[in-house]
């Protein structure tokens, strides 16, 4: 079991996500008498961020469709979190009654019952294993302007028009805007970070989108300039002390992750 009790290695993700298009993270209503009616996320000194959260849920959900799509138990698959969990709530407490109180073989066991989607970003049982750090503005001088407000209206879904008395208007950042992606793994094998980093190839391709109103335009980017850095405990102590990390390459990874799969596919 690749968890958290010992230390395996730790890997980061950096990357860039420009955008194509504007993008809608939205806040809550704005308490200026005279804001948008839907203000994008904005950190203390005022300048657009894109929430970890946005970026982890974007990510899970592209990964759970692959897996599902694969659906090869129990070596990759993704569990309905909702209506058919990998560990439900019996089955938690059917375990820790097995395991007497053992917070490790407990640990271990919810590990083993857990699908590859939970087992990488988490469940209500187990913490996950990668995280995902706020992204913020990383071009904010090159933007003539950082964000524009647009106008929405609702439509009459009978009519197929705008609906009368249903106008309002809502915040986004500019296309052209940069914001620095950062996910940091613990204690993955090389073919779990090369699933990773398939998933994430379609990003870079354009074809994920991020925020709201993604279907009428705003949310559409592409990442770029992927760098990997990887401590293991080979080197842990040189980080430790000088800060020192291994440099790992995107392509060896999703090489490494691509044997993976055909050797386990043999067996299947």
């Amino acid at each position: 079991m690749s968890g958290f009790a010992e230390f395996q290695n730790r890997t980061w993700i950096h990357a860039t996500l420009e955008m194509q298009t504007a993008l809608a993270v939205g806040s809550r209503l704005s308490l200026d008498p005279v804001g948008t009616d839907m203000p994008v996320m904005k950190d203390a000194q005022g300048k657009p961020f894109i929430p970890g959260s946005s970026i982890k849920g974007v990510v899970r959900f592209h990964a759970e469709r692959v897996l599902r799509t694969v659906n090869r138990r129990p070596i990759l698959w993704a569990c309905d979190p909702f209506s058919a969990p990998c560990v439900s709530s019996k089955i938690k407490e059917q375990f820790w009654k097995e395991c007497e109180g053992d917070d490790e073989r407990f640990a271990r066991r919810i590990f083993e019952e857990g699908c590859t989607a939970c087992r990488l970003f988490g469940s209500p049982w187990m913490a996950g294993r990668i995280a995902f750090k706020d992204a913020f503005l990383a071009n904010e001088e090159e933007l003539p302007v950082v964000t524009q407000i647009r106008d929405g209206v609702g439509i009459d879904r009978d009519l197929g028009a705008a609906h009368s008395g249903v106008k309002y208007d809502f915040e986004t950042v500019v296309p052209g805007a940069r914001f620095c992606i950062e996910l940091v793994a613990e204690n993955l094998g090389d073919w779990e970070l090369g699933f990773l980093l398939t998933v994430l190839r379609m990003w870079k391709e354009g074809t994920i989108a991020i925020g709201g109103k993604s279907t009428r335009g705003p949310g559409w980017g592409t990442l770029k300039e992927i760098q990997i850095h990887q401590v293991g405990r080979e080197n842990l102590l040189d980080y430790l002390i000088s800060g020192q990390k291994a440099e790992r390459k995107e392509d060896e990874l999703i090489r490494a992750f691509q044997s993976w799969w055909e050797k386990e596919d043999t067996h299947a």
